[in-house]
C-alpha cells in the first residue's frame, strides 16, 4: 500500500501543479495510489514471507530515525512559531 500511494503522490504533485491547487493534486495522487497499492497487495497477497532479523533490526532504526526527525521537525516549527509571537 505505502509503494501505491507513494506512486499516486507523486503523480497528484503534477496535477496539482495544473490545476494551480496542490492540495487537490495530493488528493487525487492519494486516491490513485490507494487504488494502486491496493492491487499490488491484492495480486502478491500469496507471496508473503516473514521479515529476517536484519529486515527487522533495520525496521526498527528506521522508525527510530522517523520519529527522530519528526520531533526535530516539531521543535523547529515551534521555535519559529515562537520567534514569530514576540
Amino acid at each position: 500500500m505505502g509503494i501505491g500511494l507513494s506512486i499516486g503522490i507523486a503523480i497528484g504533485v503534477p496535477l496539482g501543479l495544473l490545476f494551480e491547487n496542490i492540495g487537490i493534486g495530493i488528493a487525487i495522487g492519494i486516491a490513485l495510489g490507494s487504488g494502486i497499492g491496493a492491487s499490488l497487495e491484492q495480486r502478491n497477497k500469496d507471496n508473503v514471507r516473514l521479515l529476517t532479523e536484519q529486515e527487522k533490526k533495520m525496521q526498527q532504526w528506521g522508525v527510530i530515525l522517523g520519529l527522530l526527525i519528526m520531533a526535530l521537525a516539531v521543535g523547529v516549527i515551534i521555535l519559529l512559531l515562537f520567534s514569530r509571537i514576540k
